[in-house]
């Protein structure tokens, strides 16, 4: 365990070498923060309750390991184990390989850690005021640290680590809870590389307005067009008016996730800033319509087309309908009975917004699930009034007399509308659904249809609902929850029951939520997690499955 640590130490000098003189007044454009070893050694503890059975002794023996070797005052091997490891550069535009590179290893003992890398790495250490020199075995390059600031400053170039212009490691690092941290300042970087990026982008984007386009209309190519004009701005406007765009790798024992996410912000004031503040003040209907904290499972998504590209794109459907009634090999007598609902949906697909959205709620009690859909649209009462002329003028008594309109009245004028489909599922949806009617119902701007033991308790929740904010994309599942499910077989559904019993008890799932999610706001997030009994659940029934197999 030492002589990694130690190996690790010297292979961040050799690292750090890919550098080049910096002037004292560059401020970096690349960052990287890393935990403490105490918080790394806690990461590893609790990653090591989640492994394998076999495999957590020895997570446990290296863990305690290491935390035998640490001194109170001399750390580890002269290593400060209690503040943040790190990286910084500075991007040179003219020749961006000679970049000046710093590494940053926070020092407790500056005469132990010396003696380390003499006596365990075997290195070969020069020194003439306060700046060391040594050659790592295996790099064949002369590297050089100096001591300030409680850390040591590593790099390939003695200009680079000058103490007149050696930042304080605080002031570089600043405080974060991750594990990992990697940060590129945009705001930083030579406006000549920005400007050298910018025109590389238009000229890649410009190539696409001459790629043609199968069945490619006027109004589809002007769309294309202004899309790709679009486009082009949003990454101009990332590159100059962006601040920076992180990267965070974490491992929280306090929430108990797993999360990797990728974060960008705007400078203060700027048009990004505005258009990231903008998503968080966008609603969604849907979302506020289906939500549910009880929810196995949902995913909504809520995104609209820029002002320009929605004037240019009524024309687009308009094409698209007409070539797919010439291409479609539909009899006319069935086109005919179904323009006045086709009129109907068009005001919703040429508005140029999608928030639509799907949950699946339970088990129940019987282990049974309850699935909802929900859909935003313009007009949704007149795409009802289409729906209810077609069931009750135009569709044959066989399949009309399934659906009943308006069997009840909801909240605010809505209608409940039942198809009654419960007494002709097979066995497998019934026993996941049971023998479950579908409710649908509509306001102006909503489309629901829920379907299972809990269904039309959902449509009129839904129907009586507000908007909410779900950002542009969220996926979100608890594990536990959908073991009646997880799997096609018998014996793959035991397992999954087992793997809950094993790694919840008795006691209700908690602790094992999955995400996908793009948010706005403050900044642009796209975040990925997973939660421990999560992993312990999917974990376990893997294990489960191969055991029987």
């Amino acid at each position: 365990m030492l002589s990694r640590c130690l190996k690790f130490a010297a292979l961040a000098l050799a690292v750090c070498g890919f550098a080049a003189p910096a002037r004292a007044a560059d401020e970096p454009s690349v960052l990287v923060r890393v935990q403490s070893v105490n918080d790394l050694l806690k990461t590893a503890e609790f990653v090591g309750s989640l492994v394998p059975e076999d495999q957590r002794e020895q997570v446990k023996q290296m863990v305690d390991f290491a935390k035998s070797v640490i001194d109170e005052k001399k750390g580890l091997e002269g290593i400060d184990v209690k503040n943040p490891i790190g990286l910084y550069a500075s991007l040179n535009a003219d020749n961006p390989t000679t970049s000046p590179v710093v590494g940053l290893i926070p020092v407790a003992d500056k005469d132990t850690l010396l003696n380390a890398l003499k006596e365990r790495v075997k290195l070969e250490i020069k020194e003439k005021d306060g700046l060391y020199e040594t050659t790592v075995p295996d790099a064949q390059m002369a590297v050089y640290f100096r001591f300030a600031n409680n850390y040591a400053y590593v790099s390939n170039q003695p200009e680079s680590i000058d103490p007149k212009g050696l930042p304080k490691p605080a002031d570089v690092l600043g405080q974060s809870d991750k594990t990992v941290t990697a940060t590129v300042r945009i705001d930083r970087l030579p406006e000549q590389a920005k400007k050298m990026a910018i025109g590389f982008l238009e000229a890649q984007l410009a190539q696409g307005k001459d790629a043609p386009v199968p069945n490619e209309t006027k109004a589809i190519k002007a769309f294309k067009d202004q899309a790709i004009d679009d486009l082009t701005r949003t990454l101009q406007s990332v590159l100059m008016d962006g601040e920076k765009l992180s990267l965070h790798l974490n491992a929280d024992p306090k929430t108990e996730e797993f999360a990797l996410e990728l974060e960008l912000t705007g400078k203060s004031g700027s048009k990004l800033a505005k258009d990231l503040k903008s998503i968080s003040e966008n609603k969604s209907v849907v979302a506020g319509a289906i939500g549910s904290a009880d929810a196995a499972m949902a995913i909504n998504v809520s995104v609209a087309l820029a002002p320009d590209l929605k004037k240019l794109f009524g024309p687009v459907v308009d094409d698209v309908l007409e070539l797919a009634k010439k291409e479609a090999n539909v009899p006319g007598e069935f086109q005919t009975k179904a323009e006045p609902l086709l009129k109907a949906l068009t005001p919703s697909l040429k508005a140029g917004d999608l928030d639509a959205g799907l949950a699946l709620h339970g088990p129940d009690k019987d282990d049974r699930y309850t699935v909802v859909f929900g859909l935003k649209l313009a007009e949704g009462k007149k795409v009802e009034d289409a729906i209810r002329t077609l069931v009750t003028k135009e569709l044959p008594p066989e399949i009309g007399g399934v659906i009943k309109v308006d069997a009840e009245d909801l909240t605010g004028g809505a209608k409940l509308h039942v198809i009654q489909v419960g007494q002709h599922l097979d066995e497998k949806m019934a026993k996941v659904f049971g023998k479950s009617d579908a409710y649908l119902s509509f306001r102006d701007d909503l489309l629901v249809l829920a379907f299972g033991p809990q269904g039309k308790e959902a449509v009129t929740k839904a129907v009586a609902s507000k908007p909410a904010d779900v950002g542009v994309v969220q996926f979100k599942m608890q594990a536990g929850r959908i073991a009646a499910i997880a799997g096609d077989t018998a014996d793959e559904l035991a397992a999954a029951k087992a793997a809950v019993k094993k790694v919840f008890g008795d006691k209700p799932p908690t602790k094992d939520g999955v995400v996908f999610a793009i948010t706005g706001g403050d900044s642009l997030k796209i975040k990925i997690g997973i939660q421990s009994k999560a992993i312990q659940f999917l974990a376990e029934t893997s294990t489960v499955q191969k055991k029987d197999n």
